[in-house]
């Protein structure tokens, strides 16, 4: 008789077949457990697949909490910092001494770290600031220079300062640009205020002298138009966007110690009270009278001044009575760095025609009353820089030489040499083969000797519009050398020096 196998027992031959190494491996319990499962759809494969999204879902849930504490994949300094608040900048624009602008904040230390443009603004907004005190330095050493007053070159004085400035004028650090203006503005304007008084005083002093022929060079001014040049500067340095929060301390520590220097100076050379022009006994009276309108001007609070002695004073403001001015100090450049043309080598008939229309140009400013200069400033024919190269006058109707100039218009303009400087640091686009301090210089004496030479009963404006020139001129100075800052002494195309014109 044939005997049928049950149902089970093919259905325990399938599997084996199907999973012999499990079937064989597995205990009996563990098969018929998995033999009594109704279900076909629930299985250990199902079983592993289900832990397997749940630990991916797991770790995306703790990848998500960790993008709550940290937004980037950067270093761990990195996540702590970002759950920081962010230090505050200082206010703009910058001014000297201003609180927000102590460089020991920790909102100015932060500008240092700052990459790339991020801190620009306040870096600009510093050198604005830098360029207008530097200039303001640079002319007031040379006021002095031009006078014979001794300017000590020492570690807190205004050489110093300058020198400290011109030495740091390439760098990017904020800090160091901040210490070096500020020791420079208190140094200057310290001294600034000092002179001023010595100036004052001088002109009370009603010296009866004429000015000398603008043939015999160039000529200091009176103490009154001088008085004006130190004012407007004085004006710069105390406009609210250079300054707004003065230390009266500061200005007192330099002033007295100004003072100090002066008295050591003195003891052993002696006072003479008798001079040729009877200056220091009439000056003596003045200073001794505390009921003076000297005295009464410069003992006002207004005044951040500290009175020397009254024989220092006199001495000091002695020296602003001179009107010839140091050799030592007049701007001198060589002839290789201007570009004049030699009348014997241009062609004699052009030169005529050029002249006969030079006549044309004089009688028409006659007619306009205006200076020859002012009506070839708008020839439309002629460049001023070619006029200027044939040493033929472009000077405002406010110069000095205008009148002269204007009648004569074949004479050779006197102010030739300092309007070429003038022009060629318009045009310059890069540093020339002189230095920094070098060609700042020679600008601030160039622009000296215009402000200078502007006429005496022109309204004072003009002397602000000088020196406002000025600071233009400096700017772009210091322009040109942030832009290329390894090079101290800068290579100089002769393209750009000598192809310019006249704005």
């Amino acid at each position: 008789m044939k005997r049928y196998r049950s149902a089970s027992h093919f259905w325990d031959s399938a599997l084996n077949k199907i999973f012999p190494r499990r079937a064989s491996r597995s205990r009996p319990d563990e098969r018929n457990t998995f033999l009594s499962f109704e279900s076909s759809t629930t299985s250990e494969h199902t079983d592993g697949f289900y832990m397997y999204s749940q630990a991916l879902l797991e770790q995306e849930t703790r990848r998500r909490e960790a993008l709550v504490f940290r937004q980037s994949d950067s270093t761990e300094a990195s996540y702590s910092s970002a759950l920081m608040a962010p230090i505050p900048r200082p206010a703009l624009p910058y001014t000297i001494s201003s609180p927000e602008w102590n460089i020991f904040s920790e909102a100015v230390k932060a500008l240092e770290d700052a990459i790339d443009d991020d801190a620009s603004d306040w870096l600009h907004s510093v050198l604005s600031v830098f360029s207008k005190v530097y200039t303001v330095a640079k002319i007031i050493v040379t006021i002095l220079m031009y006078y014979g007053i001794e300017v000590e070159d020492i570690p807190d004085s205004a050489p110093a300062h300058i020198r400290r400035a011109e030495q740091i004028v390439t760098s990017n650090s904020i800090t160091d640009l901040i210490e070096a203006v500020e020791s420079l503005y208190y140094s200057v304007y310290a001294r600034l205020i000092m002179e001023i008084a010595n100036v004052d005083l001088s002109t009370y002093f009603n010296l009866e002298l004429r000015r000398t022929s603008r043939k015999d060079g160039f000529t200091l001014p009176e103490p009154d138009h001088l008085l004006k040049i130190l004012a407007h500067c004085k004006d710069t340095l105390e406009a609210p966007t250079v300054c707004n929060h003065v230390n009266e301390d500061l200005i007192k520590f330099h002033q007295d110690e100004f003072i100090r220097r002066a008295m050591e100076r003195a003891i052993g050379t002696g006072f003479f009270l008798d001079d040729l022009l009877g200056y220091r006994r009439y000056t003596m009276g003045i200073v001794s009278d505390t009921s003076s309108e000297f005295r009464s001007k410069w003992n006002h609070d207004t005044f951040l001044y500290q009175i020397p002695p009254e024989e220092i004073l006199t001495v000091q403001s002695e020296k602003y009575l001179s009107f010839i001015p140091k050799p030592e100090a007049v701007l001198s450049v060589s002839g290789f760095d201007l570009p004049f043309i030699d009348r014997d080598s241009v062609d004699p008939g052009h030169w005529e025609r050029e002249l006969v229309k030079d006549h044309r140009q004089s009688a028409l400013a006659k007619m306009e009353g205006k200076g020859i200069g002012d009506v070839r400033r708008v020839d439309e024919r002629r460049c001023p820089s070619d006029y200027m190269k044939e040493r033929k006058c472009i000077c405002r109707s406010s110069c000095i030489c205008s009148w002269e100039c204007t009648s004569d218009p074949e004479r050779p303009c006197p102010c030739a040499d300092r309007m070429m400087q003038i022009m060629l640091a318009k045009r310059r686009k890069a540093p020339g083969t002189r230095d920094f301090a070098t060609r700042c210089g020679s600008l601030a004496k160039a622009i000296f000797e215009c402000a200078s030479l502007i006429k005496r009963d022109i309204d004072d404006i003009e002397i602000a519009l000088e020196l406002d020139r000025a600071f233009t001129l400096v700017d772009s100075e210091i322009e040109a050398q942030r832009r290329t800052p390894l090079k101290t002494n800068g290579l100089k195309s002769s393209s750009e020096d000598r192809s310019f014109d006249m704005e």
